[in-house]
């Protein structure tokens, strides 16, 4: 009797707690899909136009995505399982484990949601650099977004009593002590091998050469539906083992690539014998998320800015139309602004290990030449290493909410409301020596998008929770010109306006995927008469630095071939980047390209990809050929710290 009751006891206590482990696996795999699900209704706006085939499709596909990420996260329980822990031990210790594991990227997951409108990408190591910026604003964060930390509140805690239930549901107790012990050795090899086999392809996402990446979630021609095929646990986790930037190499030689560059061209600036006769001051204005969208005129529309809209429409303004931002995010954008280094690859390059590489700022460039140099930023003081940056730029001198003197202005979450910061800013570089080069970053259309008390009911409410802001931090800008206007230096200053990055679409013919990059760039002069300028080519951030020096007369003995000034003609280009994807943006087509993957090519007028251009056409073969040179040339200068070209070191 005794025997017929033990074997069937063995194979019961051998399998039982990894039969446990991989309960809890399937009841986490179960909520990476309805985190998918909650995401695609908080965007709702950004898939409505998709078919319900697609939506499906990725679902499915993000499946794929959901077991590898949490078969590295389940690995340790499964470790642990083949251990012959004490009964009492073993639900508490692998609850705890489990609880370790998920609890963090579940939580990343869920700011996953809406953090994706700010940076158009899922979240990776390189994101994390945010959490110290919201250090201190948790109040403002948990009050903006109450509803959804309440309703994700309570699936955690349902998420977690349902895997404390599994996990004592069954335990050991009860069981005679040689049961307990007992071992079946070539069954428990065999579990073993078969586990191994199962984890090596879930963590692979199957059977291909190579373990699935991002690239392999580039399912559909728009990233905003691959985004919904990813999970942001596997994103982190693969983040940690992926190359920051590829060595790619699609030519031979460097002669091979460098007339594909838009700084290879090396026609005659328009401004040759039109430059002022003295020394000219610059004024950047870096305006937080002002998407091209939210302007009125250029949309036919009301707008939110009229401002800008009137100060774009001056004779003395250059409006570009195709603004292109070679960013998503803040820190990247005010990079390629200062520095002309575009962000072509995951990590931020303030926050890489590769801003240890030899590169001029704008400072750099002008400090020789006596200029005073500047940059003013209402938040906190080290936000996102903005100080240290720019003394590494070349800009000498940083103000930013240490300096000003009135913290009552402060709007308690990221630093000083823009209008006082504003006319702080007229004031102080009023009281510098000319020339001067200085650029301004603003602030109050971040999230939470606060607007000081005075002004709650003044600005237009809209579709989105950022207009007000938006229509607060234009007030702002008109209020810095009033000022600026009585100052004796305003007269020999060239300002140009633009934006850090896009947000959030409400427009119908912008919810696409060029219009993600679309910002104002407008170069303003009060006396200074423009030549005639292609106001409709394409501009993207890194042209601005090349076009100041090209407005100064200054030739620097080398540049970053990638960017060009706006006043040299001829062709050119913009490159974007998000999570392994390209898009290189021309004025009559654009691609979009994954590394590995064939390129896709639209007309330009064709921004939400309806017809996909096949013909092997000469346009198509240079256009090719371009966005491959760029992505080589910007690698290999990353890599073997030779951005610049020709190379003076």
């Amino acid at each position: 009797m005794q025997t017929v009751i033990k074997k069937p006891m063995q194979v019961y206590t051998l399998f039982r707690r990894q039969r446990d482990v991989l309960v809890l696996f399937l009841l986490a795999l179960t909520l990476y899909s309805v985190f998918r699900f909650e995401f695609l209704l908080w965007n709702w706006s950004q898939y409505r136009n998709s078919s319900w085939s697609d939506v499906l499709w990725a679902f499915f596909v993000g499946l794929r995505f959901d077991l590898s990420a949490n078969c590295y996260l389940a690995l340790p329980l499964f470790l642990l399982a083949l251990i012959p822990w004490p009964s009492r031990l073993w639900p508490r210790l692998v609850f705890c484990l489990f609880f370790v594991l998920q609890l963090p990227l579940m939580i990343l997951n869920t700011v996953d949601i809406e953090f994706i409108n700010f940076v158009g990408r899922r979240f990776t190591k390189q994101s994390l650099f945010i959490l110290n910026e919201a250090t201190g604003k948790v109040s403002d964060l948990v009050g903006t977004y109450a509803l959804v930390l309440i309703l994700q509140i309570f699936l955690f805690a349902l998420f977690f009593w349902l895997a404390w239930r599994k996990i004592n549901k069954v335990s050991d107790k009860g069981l005679p002590q040689e049961a307990k012990k007992s071992s079946n050795q070539p069954i428990r090899i065999l579990f073993v091998f078969l586990f191994l086999i199962f984890y090596v392809m879930g963590s692979r996402g199957g059977v291909q050469k190579k373990p699935i990446s991002f690239v392999d979630a580039n399912v559909f021609s728009a990233p905003v539906m691959n985004s919904l095929v990813l999970n942001t646990s596997f994103t982190i986790l693969k983040s940690f083992t992926k190359d920051r930037v590829a060595r790619e190499k699609f030519f031979a030689q460097k002669n091979e690539f460098l007339p594909y560059l838009n700084g290879s061209i090396t026609n005659d600036s328009l401004l040759e014998g039109r430059r002022a006769t003295r020394p000219q001051n610059v004024v950047i204005l870096i305006m937080e998320s002002f998407s091209l969208e939210y302007m009125g005129k250029v949309n036919g529309v009301k707008g939110y800015t009229p401002f800008l809209d009137e100060l774009s429409s001056r004779p003395e303004s250059l409006f570009f139309k195709n603004g292109i931002a070679n960013s998503r995010r803040s820190i990247e954008g005010i990079a390629a602004v200062i520095t002309g280094i575009p962000a072509l690859m995951s990590e931020p390059f303030i926050s890489s290990e590769f801003t240890a590489n030899y590169f001029i700022g704008l400072g750099s460039y002008v400090v020789p030449l006596k200029y005073h140099t500047s940059f003013f930023h209402g938040g906190m003081n080290g936000t996102m290493h903005f100080d240290s940056f720019m003394k590494s730029a070349g800009i000498e001198n940083y103000f930013g909410s240490k300096e000003f003197p009135d913290q009552n202005q402060n709007d308690g979450t990221w630093g000083i409301f823009d209008e006082p910061f504003f006319q702080f800013y007229a004031k102080k570089i009023s009281e510098f020596n000319q020339p001067f080069v200085s650029a301004f970053f603003s602030l109050s259309s971040h999230h939470p998008y606060k607007v000081p008390e005075q002004y709650k009911d003044k600005f237009p409410q809209g579709p989105l929770e950022i207009l007000p802001s938006i229509g607060y931090a234009d007030f702002s800008l008109k209020k810095f010109f009033e000022e600026a206007e009585k100052q004796s230096w305003y007269k020999d200053t060239l300002f140009i306006i633009t934006a850090d990055h896009t947000q959030k679409s409400y427009l119908p013919n912008y919810e696409n995927e060029i219009s993600k990059w679309k910002v104002p760039v407008i170069f303003f002069h009060p006396h200074y008469k423009w030549p005639k300028v292609d106001t409709d080519q394409i501009v993207q951030h890194i042209d601005i630095l090349p076009s100041i020096l090209d407005f100064m007369g200054i030739k620097p003995k080398e540049e970053i071939l990638l960017g060009r000034s706006v006043f040299i003609p001829g062709d050119r280009t913009a490159t974007t980047f998000v999570e392994g994807r390209y898009m290189l943006i021309a004025k009559d087509y654009f691609l979009d390209w994954s590394v590995g993957q064939d390129f896709h090519m639209f007309d330009f007028a064709d921004v939400n990809q309806q017809k996909e251009i096949l013909e092997p056409t000469e346009r198509r073969k240079e256009l090719i050929q371009r966005l491959k040179a760029s992505v080589q040339y910007f690698n290999e200068g990353m890599w073997d710290n030779r951005l610049y070209y020709p190379t003076a070191r």
